[in-house]
């Protein structure tokens, strides 16, 4: 059959009219003036390539017609132009529409202004379709309400399928209260990577499932795709408090996130389930990198018992490093309601106000394994909400939670966090160490898109580094091609024998990893002798000493020496729900304190509150521990006064909201504490024998108070004076 012609502007343009016709190029403005009236000429396999003078476009834009498989309508920049697509003073909503079109592409265009929006996008996407790719745009200035960069509203039956949106730049939009890049209801098998996205005032990535007035159907979410490689900044709510994810799953299902770098957003990256029934599974977020986020660096699960759960979900190989820059408590990780998730091979490295996982009772079965959690204040000041339980050091965490029985607490050694530069050297303690049995996804690396598995074992965090394949890199000091220790280049690419690599080479006893004498392994890894002194983290213990097999050990009792009172008084209560739970204690008519004796509680000095009982084998009863400095609630945790210290907390994140300290002669000197609620740890009641009580700090002072008779010592309440 011989094609007809159509002519355009003096372009003959051949109009297939069966696939094998030739596909033409219709150029603007050469061919045609405008955008639109080329698009509405295109058919199959024809090119609509846009230059970029005389200047911006000032159009907005629908695709007319689709294309057929193997043959796209395509609308791209022409080759060494940018072209603009400019929507001021244009009517409508979207700058670009894709209504129910298949095998169409829009590729390499500025497209701003979108002014004054209520619902529209820079690019939108509805109804149904296959086989569409949005690729390197630069989207900007979309302002109004739900003023959004990229759209895809699975509306229909049939799904918006094979979608491919990459190498964008959304920036400078206000998408609240929706979203910045956003696939939502009947969408699947797509690809989302290589985009940027910044400064816009609400998420910036998000897949979404489950809201009907969007798509009837609610098992018609947003699944089987790929978040890969996007890189989110500043995405930061205007509205509800903030609390927008850079990269968030809301309801959406199968769905791999991997290799994304998000900071400076409300939440790093949340999984979750905003509409009530819809049950989040099969995501793997694994080899990404969250820094510097503003309340949570990894988040997961409903945010309320009202609304749907993530379960059977896997998060992998993260490395979350500083979040919760404003102090509200949420630390790194962030577990609400969800159940039956796997958490391992991450690296968790807090802010100074040492609060490393938060979780209360919708934390259900959740998994926590060969981890590499650190603060800079050390295991003794690491605080873990576990089920609502606050953990004050590491040790308590795992022995009370039953989690992370094989992870570490120790300095992941980044190459330069303060440059955000997150892989490690190659004496890290995070280089083979992760889970033994792990086995890479299809596909998988790491962050780099190296190999994720480089050595024994699979190295915990984002990065892996390459020690074994014979070449010396950056940060080792030999590679010998493999991975054998002791066989004179050990497995993180170290001298065998070298004291302080963290493997243990004869003829060391020992190697921690360090050459600092007093941790019972010495500078020159040999067992130090039993007895010597040592630190075991643990505030409410003493006289640590080493054991001769490189253990420090403490005894549980009291400290002898601690200042009295004239008045003291106690009372404790332990109920089911936590929320009521309540410890309040005062400290009155005692020694002689002077102000110096409090230390520096606003930057370097910090508090334990121990609870013993006085039997046989004295017990701690129960542990709180402040550390110095940190923000409570967006202002700094301690105050100075003329007479002493304020420690204030209005969310009771450690358990405490107040501690006050006066300085004073004999007779004078007074502190207290109250907590409330449900990060305060449970005390087992009644007590069966005396109770000591004793606030220590940092510099070795102590006050307290022994209680042989009560009040009140029944299941619930313990009181005495």
């Amino acid at each position: 059959m011989r094609p007809h012609t159509a002519l355009i502007a003096g372009l003959v343009v051949l109009v297939p009219l069966h696939s094998t016709a030739r596909a033409a190029t219709i150029i603007v403005p050469d061919n045609v003036p405008t955008i639109q009236a080329a698009l509405n000429a295109a058919t199959p396999g024809d090119i609509v390539s846009v230059k970029d003078t005389p200047g911006p476009y000032f159009e907005k834009v629908a695709f007319p017609s689709s294309g057929t498989p193997g043959n796209h309508i395509t609308l791209q920049a022409h080759p060494g132009h940018s072209p603009i697509l400019d929507g001021t003073g244009v009517n409508g909503d979207n700058m670009v529409l894709i209504d129910t079109k298949s095998w169409v592409k829009i590729i390499g265009f500025e497209i701003r202004n979108n002014l004054n929006v209520n619902d529209g996008s820079g690019v939108r996407v509805l109804g149904s379709g296959t086989n569409i790719e949005i690729r390197n745009n630069r989207i900007h200035d979309m302002r109004g309400d739900h003023a959004m960069g990229i759209t895809v509203y699975g509306t229909a039956a049939t799904s918006i399928a094979n979608l491919i949106i990459d190498g964008n730049e959304i920036y400078d939009c206000e998408p609240a209260q929706s979203e910045a890049l956003t696939l939502n209801g009947n969408v699947e098998l797509f690809e989302v990577t290589n985009n940027i996205v910044r400064d816009v005032n609400n998420i910036g990535i998000d897949f979404i499932g489950g809201e009907t007035e969007l798509q009837p159907d609610p098992t018609k979410v947003a699944r089987n795709g790929v978040c890969r490689g996007n890189q989110v900044y500043r995405a930061r709510s205007s509205y509800g408090g903030g609390f927008a994810g850079g990269i968030y799953v809301d309801g959406g299902r199968d769905i791999i996130i991997e290799r994304n770098i998000v900071s400076e957003s409300d939440l790093g990256l949340e999984i979750g389930a905003e509409n009530d029934g819809i049950l989040v599974t099969g995501i793997v977020v694994r080899d990404n990198i969250l820094f510097r986020n503003d309340k949570a660096g990894l988040a997961f699960g409903g945010f309320d018992a009202s609304v749907g759960r993530v379960k059977n979900s896997s998060f992998l190989n993260n490395t979350v490093y500083q979040n919760d820059v404003l102090g509200e408590g949420l630390g790194e990780l962030w577990i609400q309601f969800a159940e039956d998730n796997i958490i391992r091979n991450n690296i968790f490295h807090s802010t100074s106000q040492n609060v490393l996982l938060y979780s209360e009772n919708g934390n259900v079965n959740n998994a926590l394994n060969y981890n590499l959690w650190f603060t800079d204040a050390g295991p003794a000041n690491a605080t873990f909400v576990w089920q609502g339980t606050i953990y004050n050091s590491f040790a308590a965490y795992q022995a009370g939670s039953g989690q992370d029985a094989s992870s570490l607490f120790a300095n992941p050694q980044f190459v330069d966090a303060g440059a955000a530069d997150f892989h490690v050297v190659a004496t890290s303690p995070a280089v083979n160490t992760g889970d033994p049995g792990f086995v890479p996804g299809p596909g998988e690396t790491d962050i780099d898109a190296a190999p994720r598995v480089s050595g024994g074992r699979v190295d915990i965090g984002a990065d892996e580094v390459t020690c074994g394949n014979g070449m010396i890199d950056a940060g080792e000091t030999c590679d010998d091609g493999d991975q054998i220790d002791c066989d004179g280049c050990d497995s993180n690419c170290t001298p065998s024998g070298l004291c302080g690599n963290g493997i243990v080479c004869a003829p060391e006893q020992c190697d921690d990893g360090n050459t600092t004498p007093g941790d019972c392994c010495s500078a020159t890894c040999g067992f130090e002798a039993a007895s010597s002194p040592c630190s075991d983290d643990d505030l409410c213990t003493r006289n640590d000493a080493c054991n001769g097999t490189g253990a420090c050990l403490g005894s549980t009792t009291p400290e002898p020496v601690c200042r009295s009172a004239g008045r003291s008084t106690i009372s404790i209560k332990n109920t089911i729900p936590d929320d009521r739970d309540m410890l309040s204690w005062s400290w009155s008519q005692g020694a002689q304190t002077d102000l110096v004796d409090f230390g520096n509680p606003l930057a370097t000095t910090g508090y334990t509150f121990c609870a013993y009982d006085q039997s046989a084998n004295p017990q701690p009863l129960m542990r709180l521990s402040i550390p110095a400095g940190g923000v409570c609630a967006g202002r700094p945790c301690w105050s100075a006064n003329t007479s002493g210290y304020k420690y204030n907390d209005r969310n009771r994140l450690r358990g405490l909201s107040t501690i006050r300290t006066k300085a004073g002669v004999s007779g004078k000197a007074r502190l207290s504490l109250r907590g409330k609620g449900t990060h305060l740890p449970d005390i087992t009641l009644p007590v069966t024998s005396a109770v000591t009580v004793q606030l220590r700090n940092d510099t070795g002072e102590c006050w307290g108070a022994v209680y042989s008779s009560f009040t009140k010592n029944d299941g619930t309440q313990f009181k005495a004076r």
